[in-house]
């Protein structure tokens, strides 16, 4: 990965480009977007909170983050805006790959993780009866045993989905590690062994292994004691 600019470059840079990244620090979207801004042509950007009242007018559409402020023009959306980094931002590493078929295929990865592990993992904490926890569970097993085949089929012997560097479906499904403890310490999730889904975990240990996902990364720790927060909330409101 590219090494962090010195403060005068920095400086420098800010003094031709504005950016700003509103993002909440747990979810997956803040971790995507905050991992490919420091690491997009080794330039730090600002990832700033915004307010109600910034947010609404950036996202009126969704009224949510993440948002990215750049040059006074809002994008939406963590996957949306970790595209465009890539694109405004040029890189040696395109996490994209140019073939057709094989972006093809990373963008369906990416979805996947909104779309199954997240949707299960929230489902998970969220859960206030026996039967929606076991369901949710069994949902999330799942889910990460096609990561694991996936992985085998797309890049046999490789730790990325983007072979021996990350790609667009790395950089989406990252975010998830984090949550891991907080599925098991508040779902009862236990993550399957190396023996059982070893591809995947061979993935685990070399995206922790990224320095600009790792520093934007939460502790699991951390994001255990939110899971239980939102956990309190459902249990609060069923």
């Amino acid at each position: 990965m590219a090494a962090t600019r010195t403060k005068e470059n920095l400086r420098k840079y800010k003094a031709q480009h504005t950016s700003e990244l509103g993002a909440c620090w747990a979810r997956a979207g803040a971790v995507r977007a905050s991992g490919r801004a420091r690491s997009s042509d080794g330039r730090e950007r600002e990832c700033l909170m915004p307010r109600h009242c910034q947010l609404l007018k950036a996202n009126p559409i969704y009224a949510k983050i993440s948002v990215l402020i750049h040059n006074g023009k809002p994008i939406c959306e963590s996957l949306i805006i970790v595209d465009y980094i890539d694109s405004v931002w040029p890189n040696p590493h395109k996490l994209l790959p140019e073939d057709p078929y094989e972006k093809a295929v990373a963008r369906f990865w990416a979805d996947f993780g909104d779309k199954k592990v997240y949707d299960a993992g929230s489902r998970l904490i969220r859960a206030t009866t026996e039967e929606e926890r076991k369901k949710a569970s069994e949902d999330l097993k799942w889910a990460l045993m096609k990561i694991d085949e996936a992985l085998d089929t797309i890049a046999p012997g490789k730790p990325f989905f983007g072979g021996d560097s990350t790609n667009f479906a790395d950089v989406a499904l990252a975010p998830f590690i984090c949550w891991f403890k907080g599925y098991q310490k508040v779902g009862g999730f236990v993550l399957p062994g190396p023996e059982e889904l070893p591809n995947l975990h061979k993935w685990v240990n070399a995206v922790k292994s990224v320095e600009a996902i790792r520093k934007s990364t939460p502790s699991p720790d951390k994001v255990g004691e939110f899971a239980e927060v939102i956990r309190k909330r459902a249990i609060g409101s069923a």
